[in-house]
Order: C-alpha cells, then structure tokens, then sequence
C-alpha cells in the first residue's frame, strides 16, 4: 500500500473537530444510549436529502458507523464513561421524532485517543510493508488503454515526482474544495446565487479540492448536488457559541415579521428560508422560560448541549447573558458602555450594540430584556412599522401556542410552548457566509466506486470522504452531529475492505 500525504510527517495535524457522528457503536451502548433501527436511520437520512444520495451507500453508513467507531478507537478509550457523548442523558422533553423529520443521539466527543488512533493507522501500513508519502500531494492518475486506474504519480515538496502502482485501486480522500476559491465558485452554486449580485465567494476552512480535480480527469462524474456546510442559509445569530444555541424559539426578520418553522428537523434545515429574507436584521426572540425550548431541541449542530457544562454555548452562558440583560435595559448584556449607544438603525439596519459589536458576551451577541414587547423592539433597532409587527408576531406566536397547534408554519406541537415575560431578544444582520467546507465531489455508488461520464464505475477508482458525493442532497444536514466525520472514517473504512477483498 502507498498513500500521498500532504502535510510534511514532522508538521501534520488532523482536522478532526472532535465529534464522530454514529449509531451503535459498543462505546455508546456502554453509557445506555438506546440503539437505533438502521432502516429508520437511513430512510430519515434520504427523507432530509429529496432521496439524491446513493441509497445503498447510507444503508452501509447505517449498518457499519458504530463497528468502524468501535475499530477504529476502541483500543484507545482507557474509560468508555469518560467519553462524552452530545446531550446525554437527553432529557424528558426530548422527542426523537420532529415533523416527521428525526434527530438521533449519537455524537461522541474525542479526545487523546483520535490523534492516537490515526497515528495507529500510519504505524499499520508501514509495518506491513507499506509506505507513506509525507509531504506529497497527488498530482495525476494513470490509466490503461480501457480507462482504468492504475496508479498515480504524486508531487514531493521539494518539487520532484513520485510514481506509484496500483496492485487494486486507487482511492481518493484529499477532502473538499472550500479551500479553492475557483471550484468553490464554480461548483457551490446555491451559495453565491445567494449573495447580492457582484458578490464572490470565499474559500473556507477546507482542502483545495485536487483529491475531486484528481478524479475528474481521470473520467469521473461531479455529484450535481454539490453540498455544504453552511453557504445557503442563515442562522439568526452571528456566532456559533450564540446564547441561546438553536433552540427553537420564535425568529422575526428586518421587518419584524415571522418567516418559518423554527423547529424543522435540525438547524441546517430550519435557516434555511432565512437565507431568502429581506436583508437588515434578523431576531431571537423568548421567554423568561427559554429552556423549556433548550430541553426540547433535537442534538444537533450549536445546540446547547445541556448534559455538560463544559460545551459551548452553555446553559450557564445563556443565564448568566439573561441576566446582564435583565439589569442593563437598553444596555442590553453588553459591557462597554460605548457598545450601548442607541443608534436607532432603522428598520433591516443592525444597531450599535447588537451582535458583533465590542463587548458582548456569546461571541459579540448582545442580549436585550423588556417586559413591553415595543420597548423590547426599540433596543434591537426596529422603528415605525417594523415595531408593530415585532409586537403583534409575538402575541400572534403566544396566541398559536395556547391553541397547541402552529396554523401559521407547522411547528410541531410539542414545540409550541408559550413565551412568558420578561422577553429577550438578540439579533444580526443577515449575511450569507461561506461554508465551513464542502461535503460533496465525485459521483460514486454504494461500493465508492467512482462513476463515469454514464455513471458506471471507473475500475480501480475510488472516492471517500469530502472528496465524494452521493452522500448528501443540496445542503448538509444529519440526524445526528458529526456525521462528516463520522461518514467519512466510515465510508474510508468500507472502501478500504472492499478494494482489499479484490
């Protein structure tokens, strides 16, 4: 075995972010998580992506996440209970199921044991025989006169070139193309179709995309449904670590009107139509009572994860912001004095004070408090109109919970629990980013064969990871956190055993 790896072997690090999305896994067993029935897991996973994914590569990533997990880290867990594992013990509000959609608990937080488990990996191929390519990016595929792949040349850092033999396949895991502003432009559409006309986008914290470029020219297919991890929604706040993390409370635009369901399936889903709202500010709004929501989110990305203290955002951070803005008035939570000038922003402007400015605790989100609903809207920056509507899309919002069902958006009723005053408030101009990285590339089937031009598998081709779609619709979304992860160990280790039982 040979493998090309970019990063110098004295320099490398691994982008990991610590969470492993699975289901299963013997570790999560061990602290009583429930099991999950793989077909519920993988139908949900199609529902959530319009069914574009390749079918039976989910059905593996259901059946096989927790074993890899178990493969792949057990020997290096010294204690399963130190683990932490998102929001467990979920608590009794919890649901599984959300307006058909389903958010499951699954997301292990690693430690010492990820970088010692991958470490472990290099050591395998060395000692079997194999060797590894530090500092080296792939540069072309080889082919025979049939199209198939086999080897590749990689180039050193010094500017020389490698060439190696394939013995069965070649398979690609360089990661997405965030990180390559051209292909993020020409290939992530839905984002920059987003942004005001004359805008780019930028690249992200991501790969180049030559492990995709690679593959591609050697006859592979793009997956049309390019997804991301952000880039075409927008989330009402301006930091992940935002106070209230994503629990479903009410959200109200620049013109102080409600615009969705803020409990669909998972945050990825729920910003979504705010990506399409009027540009000025964009409000979280709740009650004195706000962890009633908290206690009902599904586990999903930012939420707070309310089992440990530790995460962020916290419980402790949302009521101790709570309670900066309970006693700062139009101060708001924030610190500084000069970050509470009441700069009256005007309907869609966002005022001084508010998110991201100096001071404010929650990653620059400034929090406001009020028992009057108007004087609540003044302190955000709503003027005229736009305070007539903040006020009645909250009373609308109390009136619809008292009734238990959401006539106006289909929140699920469990969801619909009135606000009770004092209210807060926080907003942030709305802004389409760019995604944190990509998640599709080349077509592939259930086996990660990579597929041709009329989507038939390319012998001796493979593609893992970000570097491969077929895994997700037009937008990243999972039932459960860290599935990027979690899919791309898993599927690497699937398509591992495939090529070896050749």
């Amino acid at each position: 075995m040979y493998a090309f790896e970019q990063q110098e072997q004295d320099a490398r690090s691994y982008m990991s972010g610590g969470q492993v999305g699975h289901i299963n896994s013997e570790l999560l067993k061990s602290q009583g998580v429930p099991e999950v029935d793989e077909l519920v897991f993988m139908n949900d996973w199609m529902l959530r992506h319009n069914n574009r994914p390749n079918p039976g590569l989910i059905r593996k990533y259901a059946a096989n996440s927790g074993a890899c997990f178990d493969w792949l880290f057990g020997d290096f867990i010294d204690d399963p209970a130190s683990v932490v594992v998102r929001q467990w013990p979920a608590n009794d509000s919890y649901q599984q199921e959300i307006g058909g959609l389903r958010g499951f608990v699954g997301c292990a937080h690693t430690g010492d044991f990820m970088t010692q488990a991958l470490d472990h990996c290099a050591q395998v191929v060395e000692s079997n025989g194999g060797k590894i390519y530090y500092g080296t990016s792939g540069y072309l595929l080889t082919t025979d006169d049939a199209g198939a792949v086999t080897g590749a040349y990689g180039e050193k850092s010094d500017g020389t070139y490698v060439k190696v033999e394939a013995a069965k396949g070649v398979i690609l895991a360089g990661g997405g193309f965030g990180g390559n502003a051209d292909m993020l432009t020409d290939l992530y559409t839905e984002s920059l179709g987003l942004k005001p006309e004359g805008e780019t986008l930028s690249a992200g914290m991501d790969q180049d995309g030559s492990g995709v470029a690679l593959g591609y020219w050697a006859g592979g297919k793009l997956d049309p449904c390019m997804s991301g991890m952000g880039g075409n929604y927008f989330y009402p706040c301006d930091s992940p670590s935002d106070p209230a993390g994503t629990a479903p409370v009410l959200w109200l635009n620049s013109k102080g009107k409600r615009y969705c369901n803020e409990g669909f399936g998972s945050i990825e889903l729920a910003a979504i139509p705010g990506a399409k709202e009027p540009s000025g500010i964009v409000a979280t709004v709740f009650g004195s009572n706000v962890d009633d929501y908290v206690y009902a989110q599904v586990p999903s990305h930012m939420a707070i994860d309310y089992s440990h203290e530790a995460s962020q955002p916290s419980m402790s951070g949302l009521h101790e912001t709570m309670e900066k803005a309970l006693a700062g008035g139009a101060k708001g939570s924030a610190e500084d004095e000069a970050s509470s000038e009441d700069a009256g922003a005007g309907e869609g402007g966002a005022p001084a004070g508010g998110p991201g400015g100096p001071g404010g605790p929650g990653g620059g989100v400034t929090m406001y408090c009020s028992d009057d609903l108007a004087t609540l809207a003044g302190y955000l920056g709503y003027t005229g109109e736009a305070v007539d509507n903040f006020v009645a899309s909250v009373e609308r919002y109390n009136e619809l919970c008292d009734q238990g069902r959401d006539e106006d958006f289909g929140k699920d009723s469990h969801l619909m629990i009135r606000m009770e005053p004092p209210y807060y408030a926080y907003c942030a101009e709305k802004e389409i980013g760019t995604p944190m990285v990509t998640t599709s590339g080349l077509l592939v089937n259930q086996d990660s064969q990579v597929l041709d031009q009329n989507c038939d598998p390319i012998p001796g081709l493979f593609s893992a990871g970000n570097n491969s779609g077929s895994r997700f619709g037009y937008q990243y979304t999972t039932s459960i956190s860290g599935v990027s992860l979690g899919f791309a160990q898993t599927q690497g280790y699937l398509a591992g055993k495939y090529v070896a039982e050749r």
